[in-house]
């Protein structure tokens, strides 16, 4: 009996993909339209993020903590954006599924 053919969509990347990933070879796989949309979330989480490295003792615990959760927020979204792309990211192809009839 034959293992299941698993989706590259559907599976986690094993820890030798994990080590050599390339991350230009993967960003040179997207489209314009997908590197764009990452780009804006990438700045966007570098932004929000990157203020939380800084002393913002002008901050208030409550605006400090808002800030905290949109980091949270925007990493949370960004790694939604991603995921769907793993496959494309790591050079994955649904080629190898394709068996001759």
């Amino acid at each position: 009996m034959s293992t299941p053919l698993v989706s590259p969509d559907d599976r986690l990347p094993t820890f030798a993909e994990v080590k050599s990933f390339n991350p230009v070879a993967a960003w040179d796989r997207l489209t314009p339209a997908q590197q764009r949309q990452i780009g804006i979330l990438a700045v966007e989480l570098g932004v929000v993020g990157g203020v939380l490295s800084y002393d913002h003792s002008h901050l208030t615990k409550s605006e400090a903590g808002e800030i905290n959760n949109m980091e949270s927020d925007l990493l949370t979204n960004f790694t939604q954006e991603i995921e769907p792309l793993w496959g494309q990211l790591y050079g994955w192809s649904l080629d190898w599924l394709r068996v001759a009839a």
